[in-house]
Formats: C-alpha cells, structure tokens, sequence
C-alpha cells in the first residue's frame, strides 16, 4: 500500500520543485517554533541536510526586530522551513497570495499556492502543520503510531483548533488537507477519541503550549540557541515510531540579517502582492488573517 501524499498532489509539487528529492547538499533555515524545529528533524533523518541558518521572529528586547543568523560553515544554498520566503527554496504552510492567479514563490512547497487558496479563500486554506506536510511528503510512518504521538503532531500549530473551535466550521477543510491530500486519515480520527483539552495537556506536558511564558519558543543568547521545549520527551516518543530525532543547533549563530517585523491592516485595501504594500526587500511574509499581513523588511545594521 503507498502511504505516503496522494500521488496527485505530491507529482505536481516534484513538477515545480524537483529538489524535494534531490540528492545535492543543502542547508536548512530554522524558525523560532516546534513545527520548524521538528519539521527540520524530518528533513535532517530523509535528505541529511543540516540547519545552517536561524530566523528568529521579534527577537530584539523591543520586539520590533526579526534577526538571521548563521553559522560559520554556512557554506551550502538554504531552504526555509516553515517559513514563507519571498524568494528562495521553503517548505511552509502559510497563506501568501492576495488574490487567486497571483504569481507566487515558485521555490515555495506550499499548498496554499499548489491549491490557488487566496485571500478570498481564505476558510479553505491549509490549516494544519508544515510537519505533518513533510510527515507525508516523505513517507513516514502513519500506521499503529502511539496516540500520544498522533496527538503531538496534531498539536503543533494549533491544528486542533481546526477541529474543535469555531463550532466546527472548519472541520470539513481539514478533513480535506488530512484525508484527501496529506493521505492522513488515521490522523483524523484521532480527533474522534479525544477532546481539545486533552490536546492542551499534551502541549503543557511537551513544554510548546504558546500560553505559557517562554515555553513553544526558540530563543538565542550570545549566538547560542536555547529552548524550554522538551526535546528529549518528544525525541522519546519519536524513537519507538521512526528514524526522526529532534537536535537543536550547539554551534554559534552570528549575524547575517536584520528585519523590521512589521504588520499591515489591510481590511479596507485589495493589494495584489506584498509589493504593493510596501517598498524595499521583504525577505519572508504571510497572510495571518484575511485582513492582516505580517512581514520582515530588511534594513540595514
């Protein structure tokens, strides 16, 4: 039985971005989160490649800065890792397209663009993880998985609430991403034998419940990495199901870009790309609500 993406979907991602399955060497960009950190972890056990970038969203003690850093043998060409790159190579599950037809990243492994969800589609838009995205790309196990895994992975980037708040109204789309595209359904009914609490509890007990003070985040001081996640609980998990095992970077980062972290209302305004919102170089963007874009402009330091 092939287990692994819907042979559809995963043919037209390899038609655009062929590189999924390459054997050349690459570099990985991390975010701040669970879903970069464990997605990288995935990448890491399939291809070998390695994190050699950091993107640290609000890290300046004002919180207006977004910082990248990079290691001293930053040395191959980088892929983000949920993370929506203007340019370049990224697996990520962000919404970017303002309007249907607008010309997107193509370097981007994003189904929101391979599906054309726009902003005016925004209640269809994928709404679970950039992990479970590479989980299925990449053929990993979905069969007898242990439910505290299932429900960690279902825990990441808040996919639960997709099944258990907004009364249900967006059950049927994320039905559709894991069932009909992701070919998860195991992962579905998951949801079936358990409530949004019980998923809250596996966040706090994992130490990426969002809610909680300095807990979900990747932090860095003095170029080093750091984070109360607990890695060795999940790599625990992990270690009975699959290959994957969760390493966070012990090399130093040093400072390669600084971005203003910005965030446009746009409710009242019909842009056709990030653009037309704003001048300069935007390294990375997405649509966080259908009125709202967030953004990281480059500046100079």
């Amino acid at each position: 039985m092939v287990n692994l993406m819907k042979e559809e979907y995963r043919n037209k991602i390899v038609k655009e971005n062929s590189w999924i399955d390459s054997t050349d060497e690459y570099g990985l960009i991390l975010t701040d989160d669970l879903d970069s950190l464990l997605g990288s972890a995935i990448i890491k056990s399939v291809k070998g490649w390695n994190i050699e970038q950091v993107m640290l969203f609000k890290a300046s003690p004002n919180k207006q800065y977004d910082y990248l850093g990079a290691t001293a043998n930053n040395t191959h060409e980088v892929i983000g890792v949920d993370l929506a790159l203007t340019e370049g190579k990224c697996f990520d599950n962000h919404l970017t397209a303002f309007s249907y037809g607008q010309k997107h990243n193509p370097q981007a492994v994003n189904l929101n663009n391979l599906c054309n969800i726009c902003r005016n589609s925004y209640r269809h838009k994928y709404n679970t993880s950039t992990v479970l995205l590479l989980w299925s790309l990449y053929d990993l196990p979905k069969e007898n998985l242990s439910e505290e895994l299932m429900m960690l992975l279902l825990s990441i980037d808040g996919t639960q609430d997709a099944y258990y708040l907004y009364q249900g109204n967006f059950r049927g789309t994320l039905r559709k991403w894991l069932v009909d595209v992701l070919d998860l359904p195991q992962f579905y009914d998951c949801f079936e034998r358990h409530t949004h609490s019980d998923f809250t509890a596996i966040r706090k007990k994992y130490m990426f419940d969002k809610t909680n003070t300095g807990h979900g985040k990747i932090v860095m001081e003095n170029g080093i990495l750091d984070t109360a996640i607990d890695i060795d609980g999940i790599n625990d998990l992990l270690a009975w199901e699959c290959d994957v095992q969760i390493e966070l970077p012990t090399e130093k980062f040093y400072k390669k870009a600084v971005f203003k972290d910005l965030m446009k209302d746009i409710r009242t305004q019909y842009p056709q790309s990030i653009k037309s919102i704003t001048d300069g170089e935007v390294y990375s963007y997405a649509l966080t609500k259908v009125g709202l874009v967030n953004y990281s402009k480059k500046i100079d330091f």
